[in-house]
C-alpha cells in the first residue's frame, strides 16, 4: 500500500471499528428488514449538510443538533482532538467568533452505509471563511464524519476534518 492511500486505509478501520459492522454485536441478523439503501444515504447526506451550513452560518448549536455523545474522541481536525459535546461546542464557538461566515464547495460528497444504523460521510473541496476583520482565508478540506442510527434518529457520533493549502495553478 502506497503513502498516500495509508491513511484512508487506517482512518476507514478506525471509523468501522468505532459504528460497529457485521450483525449488530450478537444480536439477530435484520434479514427481515427491507432498507433502502439510497434513501438512508440521502438521510445522512441531508444531517450532515444541515450541520455544516449551520456551523458556515455561526450557529454552533444547530450544527451541533445532530451530534451524539458517546463517542471519544468525538472530533479530530489537523490533530487538535476533542473528547466531549461539550468541548466541541466550546471549540466551535471559539471558532466562529472572529467570522462573518463560511462556504465549503464540496468536489466530492458521499455517504457509505456501513450497516442498516451506520454510515461513513467522506466530503472534499475548497471551504473559505470570511473574518470580522476583512480578511479571508481559502483551504482545501476532508471531512469524515461517522453516523449511527437509533432510537432518536442518527447521530454524528466522529468527525474528522483534515485541511491543507489550496495548490497554486
Amino acid at each position: 500500500m502506497d503513502a498516500g492511500n495509508s491513511w484512508r486505509s487506517c482512518t476507514l478501520a478506525a471509523l468501522v471499528g468505532v459504528i460497529g459492522c457485521g450483525d449488530g454485536g450478537g444480536e439477530a441478523a435484520r434479514s427481515d428488514v427491507a432498507i433502502d439503501a439510497e434513501a438512508l444515504r440521502a438521510e445522512v447526506l441531508a444531517l450532515e449538510d444541515e450541520m455544516n451550513l449551520a456551523v458556515d452560518a455561526l450557529d454552533c448549536d444547530g450544527g451541533l443538533a445532530a451530534t451524539g455523545v458517546a463517542a471519544d474522541p468525538l472530533f479530530v481536525a489537523n490533530g487538535n482532538v476533542v473528547r466531549t459535546k461539550a468541548d466541541l461546542a466550546a471549540m466551535c464557538e471559539q471558532m466562529v467568533a472572529p467570522r462573518t461566515g463560511a462556504v465549503f464547495t464540496p468536489d466530492s460528497r458521499t455517504a457509505h452505509l456501513i450497516s442498516d444504523d451506520g454510515a461513513v460521510v467522506v466530503r472534499e473541496g475548497t471551504y473559505e471563511i470570511d473574518f470580522r476583520d476583512g480578511t479571508s482565508a481559502e483551504m482545501y478540506l476532508v471531512m469524515t464524519s461517522v453516523w449511527t442510527r437509533g432510537d432518536d434518529g442518527w447521530k454524528m457520533v466522529h468527525l474528522h476534518e483534515s485541511s491543507r493549502p489550496l495548490a497554486e495553478d
